[in-house]
């Protein structure tokens, strides 16, 4: 046990170095990528009850994706244009999706 608290004090006496010596507005290593700044930058907040989260927390692992991602796709989708060929197909595809639950829970 006592090399992790070795570990743990070397890595806190580096972080307490690092911040007395780090310069505020210095520019970041080029191996420090930061994802903030990209074109979505506006943030909504949605509410849901614990049945519904629930339900599309299933969906989102379903697919393999973070449900933010899938609440974003999914909203994307149904304000797409109508004729959007990409769009009506995803559609379709979430409408399926949507029959499939419903007819494995009943």
């Amino acid at each position: 046990m006592g090399s992790l608290e070795e570990l743990l004090a070397t890595e806190a006496r580096a972080v307490e170095e690092a911040e007395q010596s780090s310069v505020a507005n210095a520019p970041l290593p080029e191996h420090v990528k930061v994802s903030r700044g990209h074109p979505r930058a506006k943030n909504l907040q949605v509410r849901f009850r614990d049945d519904e989260f629930d339900a599309l927390a299933a969906y989102a692992e379903q697919r393999g994706l973070p449900v933010s991602t899938v609440v974003r796709m999914l909203v994307l989708q149904a304000i797409a244009p109508a004729d959007d060929l990409k769009s009506a197909l995803d559609r379709l595809e979430a409408d399926l999706a949507a029959l499939r639950r419903t007819a494995l829970s009943a």
